[in-house]
């Protein structure tokens, strides 16, 4: 038994001692007083005794005596000494022997308990120190008194002595067989701790390692998906520098490059604006791709707005993330939460909008360099194919009028003709010629001429094109208006507003009016017409012959015009 494990159990036998103290103290109290035997000395050395132990006990309790093991041995001892002279000479009165025996009996343990026996010698020694005193006083007392009693009394504590000394050796063999158990429970329970240690450090280090783990396999996903859309990114933006090269129709262009955008970053909507007269388009041109049916022409409708919008306060670039609803609210019906605008400039000039939406908050406030990069490519495109449209209206055009030449209208007719073919279709074709253009030339000069020449061109090519059709100055003072897809009676009406349009023209030229009349001749496939190569040569005759029978007139062909070659 430890140090430790005395000085506990020497403290938990205090209070029981108190207790015994205060019982034997008020029995032997009571008993004095109510026996008619004069013992007072006796009972004053008993209750001395008694609050000289309890004096001592409470010392114990309240101070460090008790970690002193030799001062609590000699005290105890001498306790055990005192409580056997008590017990063989003061005790007197009959009726307190037991208490008295029980007294010597605890002090005895405490002597034993303070003396740490763990070896049976030890034990056999102190036995004899406490029992040394009492057994010689009553043998002594047996040998001179030759009083029975002492001999009944030996016999007695003789047999306490023998138990006590029987059960020490049998807490001894306990306490020896609970100690090794206990040490090697102890020592498989440092085995196991040690071992459990191990496996929670082993765990924590798997643990850590797995966190590793996951967290590069969070690294890994995160950079194959990056490296998957960087190719993506890349794959786009080589397919549109490819289309780039070989197309120059801005509208197809346009759709390929929102369709890869659209199929790359999975936007909601991807939408571009490009106004009027920017690669000699005559109208403005939309394209707007989304998930969302009903979006996409609230996007068309606004677009122009947004447009003159930036471009009215200089802003370039701007990116919505924060009132999405409240800047757009034709957004209000659908689930976009992040939208993106840039405005399209080419050679220092704005000329359409990129619109770009989506549905996840914050979307365009990072990795933004691949619709730069498209932007880039677009900007490309359209400047190529303003230098394209140019090169192709310069030789496509007529230089005094702009309007198409006679090169140009051929091909022009061509596919008119094929288009009309395949679609069972018809066409109605006017030529038309500027009555007395030579006495213009002569009388106002050939500069006044060429105003007459563009002044009948423009009006007829912006009356004809509202019909879809398609006109272009055939020779000197010479124009042919074709209308696709119309009949003789269809054609006949509009011509003759036509007519009436060119005749009302005035040119004002170094203060001087010029008026202006022209000679018509109006065929149609197939109603008159029955082979379409036919179709000009046989509006050239009407023209003629509305010009032979007295001009400004309309000869609308009825079949029966002929003319010699």
């Amino acid at each position: 038994m430890n140090m430790t494990s005395v000085i506990e159990i020497q403290k938990k036998g205090i209070p029981m001692h108190r207790i015994l103290y205060a019982v034997f103290f008020f029995q032997r109290l009571l008993l004095q007083l109510r026996s008619d035997e004069n013992q007072i000395k006796n009972t004053i050395v008993v209750l001395s005794f008694l609050a000289v132990c309890e004096i001592i006990e409470e010392i114990f309790y309240h101070s460090h005596l008790l970690e002193k093991t030799k001062t609590v041995r000699i005290i105890r001892y001498i306790q055990c000494v005192f409580a056997s002279v008590i017990l063989l000479f003061l005790h007197g009165l009959e009726d307190s022997g037991i208490m008295i025996l029980v007294l010597w009996l605890i002090l005895v343990i405490d002597f034993l308990i303070s003396m740490q026996l763990e070896n049976r010698t030890y034990v056999i020694l102190f036995l004899f120190l406490v029992s040394f005193p009492v057994l010689s006083v009553i043998l002594t007392k047996m040998t001179f008194s030759g009083n029975d009693h002492w001999l009944y009394f030996f016999f007695d504590i003789l047999m306490v002595l023998v138990i006590l000394a029987g059960e020490t050796f049998l807490l001894l063999d306990y306490l020896h067989g609970l100690n090794k158990t206990m040490s090697d429970q102890y020592y498989e329970l440092e085995d196991a701790v040690e071992k459990n240690k191990n496996i929670l450090n082993m765990q924590e280090k798997l643990k850590k390692t797995n966190e590793q783990l996951n967290m590069q396999k969070l690294d890994l996903q995160l950079a194959n998906k990056q490296i998957k859309e960087a190719n993506s990114e890349m794959t786009a933006q080589k397919e549109i520098l490819r289309y780039i090269a070989m197309s120059f129709d801005v509208v197809k262009i346009s759709n390929h490059i929102t369709d890869s955008i659209m199929q790359v970053k999975k936007l909601g909507f991807c939408a571009v604006y490009i106004r009027e007269n920017v690669y000699l388009n005559q109208h403005a041109n939309y394209v707007v791709k989304t998930n969302f049916g009903q979006l996409q022409s609230k996007i068309k409708e606004h677009m122009e707005d947004i447009y003159l919008k930036m471009t009215s306060e200089n802003e370039n670039e701007a990116v919505f993330h924060e009132n999405v609803k409240t800047e757009f609210p034709f957004l209000n019906d659908v689930n976009i939460c992040s939208v993106y605008a840039r405005v399209l400039e080419l050679d220092g000039d704005t000329y359409g909008l990129f619109l770009l939406g989506d549905c996840k908050k914050d979307y365009f406030a990072e990795h933004m360099s691949f619709y730069h990069a498209v932007i880039a490519q677009y900007d490309i495109a359209i400047g190529n194919a303003k230098i394209y449209n140019e090169m192709q209206n310069m030789a496509r055009k007529d230089g005094l009028t702009g309007i198409n030449n006679r090169i140009y209208f051929s091909e022009l007719f061509k596919n008119a003709v094929s288009k009309m073919k395949k679609m069972n279709g018809c066409m109605s074709v006017a030529l038309f010629d500027i009555d007395k253009f030579k006495n213009v030339n002569d009388t106002y000069g050939h500069l006044a001429g060429d105003e007459v020449i563009k002044k009948i061109a423009t009006t007829t090519q912006s009356y004809i094109e509202k019909y879809n059709g398609f006109v272009c100055r055939y020779g000197g003072e010479e124009f042919v208006a074709v209308l696709p897809d119309r009949k003789l009676e269809v054609a006949q009406p509009i011509i003759e507003d036509l007519f009436e349009e060119l005749c009302r023209q005035v040119v004002v030229y170094n203060g001087l009016e010029i008026h202006m009349s022209v000679s018509i001749g109006l065929t149609a496939y197939p109603e008159v017409c029955k082979d379409t190569d036919d179709l000009l040569k046989r509006a050239d005759w009407c023209m003629y012959y509305a010009k032979e029978h007295g001009r400004c007139q309309i000869n609308v062909d009825d079949g029966s015009i002929q003319r010699n070659e």
